[in-house]
């Protein structure tokens, strides 16, 4: 934070030049200034940096309190010619827009700012009591400008502070600051930041010391532009693609060999691993504490994540579920900063305050790694299964938000009197982003076993689905359990899929990629095939870092064998691929060049051979007779 600057430039050293003997003094013609709010980004603050995101002057509103009455005076240091010299800024009075009254004001008797000490040796009480009883208003602004100008650095600890005492101290309804300017009387203002119930995903400036004063000698009334400086997190959430190329890579994340992406596709059973990112406010440094939650909504169709790595800057935490308590143990925590919960569907990892890790700055990346199981609720094809995570954060730089990281109690912002955060005041003191969602697809083989003249649907043949050398597993219901290294029948499930009435089965809830399908037993009295059936799922899927959060978008095409499977785009449609295998009756001759042709032909010779010698028989039989 730059602190070259001090309010003396711009009160106090003013306010002493009005005691000054100079040769000549002359205050601008135009007493009034227009006053207005940056709203394209293009402006620094007073510390040198741009807001991040752009001050977006629309949905806020910006209000200003005068704290002292000024004029801005050009003084002439040359008696013979006027235009040379420079303006000087004088306080001459004590504000409106702030209560200063002895009685429960300001300069009430022990209060916080009479008790506030700028140079470290008197207070404000003092300076005050140094000038007399008779000293009038104007005077004691002078004094107090004075020293709090020549002690508090702008942009300093002291200057908020200074700041938070004026803000409690303010009166009336304020002069709101449009986009385009309101014209005010030149003097020494507080600026506050607030905007409404319906904003969502944005943070407050902190409050603004400003100066209002016109340094043009035509007359002119100059523009005074405020640039607020406030700035919000982002978070994003990705899912490991394991077998498809993606590209580009998420929030400081150059790791290029870890596919994380927003789409990808599993099989049912299989733990999927996701990742969560979140950033920095660039006004980190403005909060004392700054509070930080994920939330993480997976749905019904992934279990509950056993084991949780988060990293902060220079810290790794590691949560683990205890099924003895019922919750999450956060191991190498800072006292109990790091709260991890599972409700609802629901994960939960909340920091009561981030910056009490060890390195965390304003460009620290907080990363969440887990793995969900993908569970029998799958949806199958489109709509796919959408999970989103959002980040709830400090908003409200002005607010003294005071978290006890050691205690049981989980702390978060609250109303002055305590009363914890709701819907009417959230706004005030915390924010929440946009949900960034990702979304993992999975996918259903219908086959349909039918008689290779007739057409007719063929009950009872039994096959194997097989990935390599690894069996499909499947419920009574043809939904996919596992992938296991031998055929096998048992309470949970079979290996063995066995065509119904119609002629189907089913493996529902599988990846894509490549499988063989098997017949171990064709329909009664039908030829068995006499090779495997080569099963080929390709899914066309959005495999880069942003989607347009429509499963239609994600998932915009699947294939079998190279042919793509046209079920339409409807929910429980795009995801189905259907393959017909055919039985025929009767002899056939097997394969070309197999054993059976051979045995054929030495068959076939051996009966030509013996009609031959029969017919020799006869002939000579009849010969003799």
């Amino acid at each position: 934070m730059k602190k070259t600057k001090r309010i003396a430039a711009m009160i106090a050293a003013l306010a002493m030049m009005a005691t000054m003997a100079v040769p000549f003094t002359m205050t601008a013609s135009a007493a009034e200034v227009n006053v207005k709010v940056q709203t394209d980004g293009t402006l620094t603050n007073n510390d040198g940096e741009n807001p991040r995101p752009d001050a977006d002057g629309i949905s806020h509103t910006y209000t200003a309190y005068e704290i002292f009455k000024g004029e801005n005076v050009w003084t002439s240091t040359d008696s013979t010619d006027s235009s040379i010299g420079e303006f000087k800024f004088n306080i001459t009075g004590l504000g409106g827009g702030v209560n200063w009254s002895t009685t429960d004001g300001l300069l009430k008797d022990g209060s916080d700012f009479m008790n506030l000490k700028p140079d470290g040796n008197k207070t404000i009480a003092q300076v005050i009591a140094a000038l007399g009883t008779g000293a009038t208003d104007a005077q004691k602004a002078a004094a107090i400008a004075r020293v709090i100008g020549d002690n508090i650095a702008t942009g300093s600890p002291e200057a908020d502070e200074l700041a938070k005492i004026f803000e409690k101290a303010k009166t009336g309804e304020g002069t709101k600051i449009p986009t385009d300017g309101v014209r005010m009387a030149e003097g020494y203002y507080l600026v506050t930041d607030s905007y409404t119930d319906g904003a969502n995903n944005d943070a407050v400036s902190k409050f603004i010391l400003q100066v209002a004063k016109n340094d043009d000698k035509t007359g002119n009334v100059k523009d005074i532009v405020i640039v607020p400086k406030k700035s919000y997190p982002t978070v994003e959430k990705k899912v490991k693609e394991d077998d498809k190329t993606v590209t580009g890579t998420p929030i400081n994340d150059t790791n290029t060999t870890e596919k994380w992406n927003d789409v990808a596709d599993y099989d049912i059973g299989e733990a999927v691993p996701f990742k969560l990112y979140g950033t920095m406010p660039a006004t980190l440094a403005d909060y004392k504490a700054y509070y930080y939650k994920f939330t993480d909504n997976l749905g019904t169709q992934f279990d509950q994540p056993t084991t949780i790595t988060i990293n902060v800057e220079d810290t790794t935490l590691t949560a683990t579920w205890n099924s003895a308590t019922s919750e999450y143990t956060v191991a190498d925590d800072t006292g109990t900063n790091c709260r991890v919960a599972w409700k609802d569907n629901t994960l939960t990892i909340d920091f009561e305050n981030i910056k009490a890790y060890t390195g965390v700055t304003t460009s620290t990346v907080v990363t969440v790694e887990y793995t969900a199981v993908l569970n029998a609720n799958a949806n199958i094809g489109l709509p796919g299964q959408e999970n989103a995570v959002n980040l709830t954060y400090s908003n409200n730089p002005n607010f003294e938000y005071k978290p006890n990281i050691n205690d049981d109690k989980p702390d978060v912002p609250k109303d002055d009197n305590g009363t914890p955060d709701d819907t009417t005041d959230d706004k005030e003191k915390t924010d929440k982003t946009p949900d960034d969602k990702v979304i993992v697809f999975t996918y259903e083989l219908d086959v349909n076993k039918i008689d290779g003249t007739t057409k007719g649907n063929l009950p009872g043949a039994v096959f194997n689905l097989k990935k390599g050398t690894k069996f499909a597993k499947v419920d009574s219901n043809g939904k996919f359990l596992a992938w296991v290294d031998a055929a096998v029948t048992d309470a949970q499930g079979t290996t063995s899929l066995t065509s119904d009435a119609n002629g189907l089965f089913t493996v529902s809830g599988i990846d894509e990629g490549a499988y063989s399908l098997v017949e171990v037993t064709p329909p009664t009295g039908y030829n068995p095939l006499t090779a495997p059936i080569t099963v080929t799922i390709s899914a066309t899927t959005e495999n880069n870092q942003a989607w347009a959060f429509e499963p239609t978008s994600a998932l915009t095409e699947i294939k079998l064998n190279d042919e793509v499977q046209d079920e339409g785009t409807t929910d429980g449609k795009r995801g189905h691929v259907a393959l017909e295998v055919e039985n025929n009756k009767g002899t056939e001759l097997p394969s070309t060049g197999g054993m059976g042709t051979i045995l054929f032909y030495t068959v076939g010779g051996i009966m030509v051979v013996g009609a031959g010698v029969v017919l020799v028989t006869k002939k000579r039989s009849k010969n003799e007779q």
